[in-house]
């Protein structure tokens, strides 16, 4: 792609929690009329997702970021008004710090059934939500794309992880939806295809052995998607302030058209181990973690090896590796990172509403109490938009 042609366009997937509001805890009983009362006022915008506890907002096409700024924020409003009006609480966060709901079998919508029964616990448990990000490929082969941009995608686990707490305990993960996440067949890494033609060779074989149901059951982290001419950006936890949600939609759409322009990597697979070890250290630290970089890129180079990066300093890099894509708005959005990192992640700020309650005196269930109240009122910050 050349900088004259502009980005790709794109379109952004939230998934959220309904809350009973006296325990705020995740809603096991969800009013019959809520689905068609989001249907009547944002049709097809929502969509459910397995379990009746969620809901996920779906963008239409957007080809810049103000727009998707207000179309964000006023669509976060309106659900959460219909929400409401149910009784209900909406939530977004990739886990919710105290509920035990995955232990009681939550109530799953009937066309989900075959596939609950097909993963067993593995699905049962998997009460999450994440943030996904399609931005579009057009006219190569996506594969050879996905090759080229999923080194980075570490950073952007790092800069949306809002899971540290599950099952009312901290996980030691910043990330802990992507471990859970992972116990799903064809979850996490995708294996190393050459190009989109053998990635489809290798679904149509699971499709004819009948060891997937469909296309769209193949969920690594970054995807070709199978109804858009998109790349899905899949690995990025649930964001609670739309203006991170902004900051990583930006960010993967100005690393997919760097990608585009940049030369196929010599040796994927050791780019496959990198990836391995900076995907655990994304979702053990965020922010605070150190990434394995080769030499090569990070010091700007020819060296051969690798070796380990701050966040700050990889996020530079991918500063100088999207030079030619920058603009103003590209500009806030590196900025905007830079401000999660030195600031810290959704992961971040609920451990410290949870040290501070604690300190505070307050109990356990007290703090992990205290924890959804301030993600709640993160929720309902939406900043007014304007051009």
């Amino acid at each position: 792609m050349s900088p004259r042609t502009g980005l790709p366009r794109f379109g952004i997937e939230e998934e959220f929690f309904l809350l009973d509001p006296r325990t705020l805890d995740i809603a096991r009983d969800i009013p019959l009329g809520l689905p068609h009362a989001c249907r009547g006022v944002l049709g097809s915008e929502v969509s459910e997702e397995i379990f009746d506890c969620q809901l996920e907002l779906v963008s239409p096409i957007f080809r810049s970021l103000q727009p998707a700024a207000r179309h964000l924020a006023d669509r976060r409003r309106r659900l959460r008004a219909i929400v409401n009006a149910h009784g209900l609480e909406l939530f977004c966060a990739a886990a919710h710090p105290f509920s035990r709901l995955h232990l009681q079998d939550p109530p799953i919508r009937p066309r989900y059934r075959k596939l609950i029964e097909e993963q067993g616990v593995v699905a049962r448990q998997s009460l999450l939500s994440g943030l996904h990000v399609h931005v579009e490929v057009l006219a190569e082969d996506r594969v050879r794309v996905l090759n080229k941009v999923l080194p980075w995608l570490p950073l952007l686990l790092a800069l949306s992880c809002s899971s540290p707490f599950w099952g009312g305990r901290d996980s030691g993960l910043c990330s802990y939806r992507q471990s859970l996440s992972g116990e799903w067949p064809r979850m996490g890494i995708p294996p190393y295809f050459e190009d989109e033609a053998s990635w489809q060779h290798f679904l149509r074989l699971l499709l004819e052995q009948g060891l997937m149901d469909e296309p769209g059951h193949a969920w690594w982290f970054l995807r070709p998607s199978v109804r858009y001419p998109t790349l899905e950006l899949r690995i990025t936890d649930a964001c609670p302030r739309v203006e991170d949600v902004l900051c990583i939609a930006g960010l993967f759409r100005l690393l997919i058209a760097q990608a585009q322009a940049a030369p196929d990597h010599p040796d994927p697979h050791w780019q496959r181990v990198l990836l391995a070890e900076n995907f655990w250290q994304a979702r053990r630290h965020g922010v605070a973690a150190r990434f394995l970089l080769e030499e090569s890129i990070a010091e700007g180079g020819l060296a051969k090896g690798s070796r380990s990066v701050t966040a700050r300093d990889w996020l530079g890099l991918a500063r100088r590796a999207c030079e030619p894509f920058i603009d103003a708005q590209a500009e806030a959005v590196f900025a905007h990172a830079l401000r999660i990192i030195d600031e810290g992640t959704s992961a971040d700020r609920q451990r410290a509403v949870y040290r501070a309650a604690r300190e505070a005196g307050k109990t356990e269930q007290q703090a992990l109490r205290a924890v959804v109240e301030h993600l709640l009122a993160e929720n309902r910050t939406t900043p007014d938009y304007t051009d």
